[in-house]
Formats: C-alpha cells, structure tokens, sequence
C-alpha cells in the first residue's frame, strides 16, 4: 500500500522556498507558451476563411489532418488536438470538405474559440502569477515576470512540438501537487490546525525562528485563541488559517483547481486526445489520505455538520462559550425565512479539536472545511455527495 512519505526538507530554510518558488515560475512557463500560441492563432486566424489563410500558410494538414471524408475527426488525430484543445477548426467542416471536393473556392470561415482547456490554463496562470507576485515582493524570487518566446510556425509544422508543449504543461500542473512535492504537501497541511498538532506533525515548528518564516513565507495567522488563563493551553490550541490571498492560501486554491479539474470526465475526454492514460491525481490523493487516517484508526467525532447543495445549505453551527460547545443552531437556508432550531449540548472544544486534527491535517479543503472563530464552530462537507463519505467515518467504514 502506498504510503505518505515524511516531510524532510527544511521548512525553516528561506533557500528551501526560493527553490519552491522557481518550480512554480515553470509552471508559469508552460502556461505563458500554451496561452501566447492561443492568442497568437486567434490573432491571425480567427474569423478569416480557408482561402483567406492559406496566403500566409499551408494550414491544410492542421485543419483537416485525420479528417475522414465525411467530417469526422479520427481519434487522437492532429486537426482534432487542435480543435478539441486549441478551438481552432472549421466552423462547418462539411461545407469546407465539400468545397474542396468539388473545387470550388474554400471560402469556409475558421474559428479560434476559448476552450475549456484554455480556460483551464489561463485560470492556473493567473493563480501562479498571483503567487509569484506575492513570492516577488518577499524577496523570494528575483521577479515575477515570465519571459518565453515561441515559435508559432515551428509548432504549426511539427506535431511533436505541439504535443510537447501540452504535455510538459500537464507534467509542470501534476508536480507541484501535494501528491508529488513535498513542499506542497505541507503546505496543504498546515492550515485550520492547532498549534498543537501543527508542533506535532511539524517538530521544528517549535523553533520560533522557524515558526516566524513558516508564517511569513506562507501567511499564517490565529483564527482562533481560547479563553483560558493558562498561557500555554492557549498557545497549544490557538487554531491558524492562511489569511485572505496569501501565498500558502492561494497555493491551496491552485491545488483543489488542478485536482477538481483533472478529476472531471469532460475535462479528462479533452486530454484524452493528446494522453492515452491519464492519472486522476484527486483520487490517488483522497484515497491514500484515506488509507492513511484508518491505518491510525481515525474516526470523525460525533458532532453534527453543515451540508451544501446547489443552491442551499442544512446548516448545523455551534455556539462556543469559553472552551465548551453549549449549544447547536439548525436551520435550512432553502426557505425564505429559516427556522433555527437550537439544542443545548455540552462538547468540550480542546477535546474536539484534539479528536478532529488528524482529519483536519489532510482533509480540510478536500472532503470539508473547518470554520471556527471566538464565537462558533462549524464543520461543512465541501459537497453534497461528501455527507455519505463523512458519515462512513464516522462508523469507522
């Protein structure tokens, strides 16, 4: 059975992070090449005919290259890589294929539209530009800036090149995962934990110097404190949370983006046309973490938790006094005016917290989110079918 592999590298390090924030900028790299070649076909493409290209290049093979007769794009072919990935096609490949028979001018108009794979791509890039501004401006890198040149009648003419450049972005998105690089995994798994555990799972955390660049580099703060005199009690479980657009925060909405995205059959239908096999990196992930938490004989606590739907929620929060859960609000925020139904109830907090933090380690943000401040706390499945698969372990399952 596949196993998480130790956290080795040195979290203290700032050289450690600056080597972090390079692998990122090639990430960058390969989304700049996808997302300019784009921009340039449709700048020189887009809304002219056949005829009307064929002046400047022979966009023949491109175009209709495994093309059958009658229309139909052949598996994996060079015209359907293109039209599938790059929305570069024909707008009726019919009414150009008839033309041509019957030689007459090709005067069928040519289209280059945003795919949902280039949405895909300029959706990372503009993650990663966020963070390597952020990485810019603490000195963790040189600069921000992302310099490529591409050779657009290279690629045009040479299929190898174009899948090159489609595989070595997917290659760049799938190693900064937390399912492959150490560096990311710890960051996924720092946030909603306590000081406690994150000290646990972490030793040189400990370190306050190492604790400073950790929070620094990534934007860590306190989201929660408990209201106890003992200092160190609530050192122990103060809760942390990357704040609103940090580098640790948006690298965890990179993660879920590319993992949600390689997970989703439509999507996966796309790149099947260039990849014959394609790992599906969520579940690989979801599924070790799984293992991992019953090999420990992790349970979720018995506490009730909020459920999403398309277009409402069945909200169950707790109300914190002092370091005591005393009462759980439930509502329905499908109806126009909701009513709560409040239980009293008497769950002390630290324990709670102590009980959930395994979980929180790798599934906050995967299978739900922990949200806790002075005065509630509230765990929500991140989805409606995620309630099934939180319930089965609760039983253990």
């Amino acid at each position: 059975m596949q196993k998480f592999e130790a956290v080795t590298f040195d979290y203290g390090s700032l050289d450690e992070w600056k080597r972090y924030f390079e692998e990122i900028k090639e990430l960058a790299k390969s989304c700049k090449i996808i997302e300019e070649f784009w921009n340039e076909l449709k700048r020189r493409c887009d809304g002219l005919t056949f005829k009307d290209l064929q002046e400047e290049f022979d966009y023949s093979t491109v175009l209709l290259g495994g093309v059958t007769p009658d229309g139909e794009y052949k598996e994996r072919s060079l015209a359907r890589v293109y039209a599938v990935l790059f929305g570069f096609k024909p707008e009726n490949i019919h009414d150009l294929i008839e033309k041509l028979k019957r030689g007459l001018p090709p005067t069928t108009k040519i289209v280059v539209e945003e795919t949902e794979f280039i949405r895909f791509v300029k959706s990372v890039s503009d993650k990663v530009m966020s963070i390597l501004r952020q990485a810019e401006s603490k000195g963790l890198i040189d600069s921000a800036d992302v310099d490529v040149e591409i050779d657009y009648f290279g690629i045009l003419s040479d299929y190898k090149k174009l899948i090159e450049i489609v595989e070595n972005f997917v290659n760049n998105v799938a190693k900064i995962l937390p399912n492959y690089n150490q560096k990311s995994l710890f960051v996924w798994t720092l946030t909603k934990l306590t000081y406690r555990y994150m000290t646990t799972a972490y030793p040189e955390l400990r370190d306050e110097r190492v604790f400073e660049v950790v929070m620094d580099v990534l934007g860590l703060n306190v989201v929660f404190s408990p209201e106890v005199e003992d200092e160190r009690v609530k050192r122990e479980y103060e809760v942390y949370s990357y704040y609103d657009s940090s580098i640790g925060g948006e690298l965890c909405k990179l993660f879920q983006m590319i993992w949600y995205a390689l997970a989703d059959e439509n999507f996966r239908k796309h790149l099947q046309v260039v990849f014959t096999e394609l790992r599906n990196p969520y579940m690989e992930f979801y599924k070790l973490v799984i293992q991992s938490l019953k090999s420990i004989g992790w349970r979720f606590p018995n506490i009730e938790f909020t459920q999403r739907y398309y277009d409402s929620s069945f909200v169950h929060r707790y109300q914190i006094s002092g370091i005591i859960l005393t009462s759980q609000h439930a509502y329905y925020t499908g109806q126009r005016y909701p009513v709560v139904e409040t239980k009293n109830c008497n769950i002390s907090l630290l324990k709670l917290l102590d009980d959930l933090a395994p979980g929180v380690f790798l599934l906050n943000g995967l299978l739900f989110i922990l949200e806790i401040s002075k005065d509630y706390f509230e765990i929500i499945a991140l989805s409606p079918g995620y309630a099934g698969e939180i319930n089965r372990l609760k039983r253990g399952e």
